[in-house]
């Protein structure tokens, strides 16, 4: 059962729905629009399947968007990384694999690195390219939920704990030294673009409170503002310019700044709630996940 609870927190739901389809899965949908001055227009579904539909990112190019997309087999399930080509519309699985993938995110060479389950539970982060062998980046640390590359080929790992409570944020620089920065935290690891800052989130009451640490200096701010209710999932648009979703919008924040402001409301396209999202390059494109609100049976 150890296998399961890793995997409950990463998919957000029943993790046993990845080895038999016992219970239905909550409905994840990938949404992609036109973005042009805070509005969006062209709002279109990308995934055709249902269920876990999630963690969109653009390729550096931005010709694709790669999401983690659960694959239905009869009463199996499987997590891989579908793609979507965005001048033809046509879809498909990034690359076909005998494993599950999550968190898919671009690498310099165009490859992609992942947390991959591999088959005795292990969850490690991986490297891999559209051809050749994918291959685990390196042994440890194991129970990698969530990664973010930092500048320097280091990186902020969310790693698993045995509880909510005791899950970590871990920086691991470019030689594999690994320092824990936080425990009781959220999900969201984002790098402040032009700069050495990598930002996370820490438990705070019922809230999220958004911390940061500086590489450069090896200085850590721990929690120093509050997320908007229900925040959760950060990106940064520039270096001066963050955002978080919360509800059905997406607020922004200016770093020195004591307040979120509204960015963009997404409750036309969304009747429910926004996590994921993201940006293209060219800052033209947004993708986001949108839960759609369960209906109760009268």
């Amino acid at each position: 059962m150890a296998v399961l609870k890793k995997l409950l927190f990463i998919s957000t739901f029943s993790a046993a729905s990845l080895v038999q389809a016992q219970t239905a899965a909550p409905q994840f949908d990938i949404y992609l629009a036109d973005l042009h001055q805070q509005k969006i227009s062209h709002v279109k579904k990308v995934n055709n399947n249902s269920g876990y539909q999630n963690q969109p990112a653009f390729s550096s190019d931005g010709r694709f968007l790669y999401w983690t997309s659960e694959q239905k087999n009869g009463d199996a399930s499987q997590m891989d990384i579908a793609s979507l080509e965005l001048s033809t519309g046509k879809t498909g699985l990034y690359r076909a694999t005998a494993l599950s993938e999550f968190s898919p995110t671009v690498l310099p060479d165009a490859a992609l690195s992942a947390v991959v389950v591999e088959a005795d539970g292990t969850q490690r982060l991986w490297r891999i390219p559209a051809q050749g062998e994918a291959k685990a980046l390196f042994a440890e640390p194991k129970d990698v939920g969530y990664h973010a590359w930092g500048p320097q080929g280091d990186l902020l790992l969310f790693i698993l704990g045995k509880d909510e409570a005791d899950h970590q944020i871990a920086y691991r620089s470019s030689t594999g030294e690994l320092k824990t920065l936080a425990k009781n935290i959220g999900r969201a690891l984002a790098w402040r673009p032009g700069s050495q800052q990598g930002y996370f989130t820490e438990k705070q009451g019922d809230r999220l409170s958004l911390s940061w640490f500086d590489t450069g200096s090896n200085t850590l701010k721990s929690k120093q503002l509050l997320l908007p209710q229900t925040g959760q999932d950060l990106r940064w648009l520039n270096t001066n310019t963050l955002l978080v979703s919360a509800g059905s919008s997406i607020y922004s924040w200016q770093p020195g700044a004591n307040s979120w402001q509204l960015w963009l409301d997404l409750s036309k396209s969304c009747n429910g709630s926004v996590s994921r999202f993201s940006i293209s390059p060219n800052q033209q494109k947004l993708a986001f996940v949108c839960q759609p609100k369960v209906e109760s049976a009268t």
